[in-house]
């Protein structure tokens, strides 16, 4: 038997003998909850990344035109 499915069982023989089932249900609530919470958090910072990238990429191409721009003097 894995170490998982040992913990596993053990866990929920415990929790079915001191918890009650309001309990459980607001641990449910709060897993979801938290699952909601952690795939907003990630399309936060993939959005992000996201803008990161293009601001260094916008920097990177107005650094290449200010070196190929050669200011020309009046005559």
């Amino acid at each position: 038997m894995e170490i998982h499915q040992l913990f596993s069982t053990v866990g929920s023989k415990i929790s079915q003998l001191f918890v009650s089932n309001q309990v459980l249900e607001n641990i449910l609530d709060l897993k979801l909850a938290i699952i909601l919470i952690a795939v907003s958090l990630i399309i936060s910072s993939l959005a992000l990344l996201i803008l990161v990238l293009s601001h260094h990429r916008l920097k990177k191409s107005l650094m290449l035109l200010k070196s190929n721009f050669s200011p020309t003097l009046p005559k």
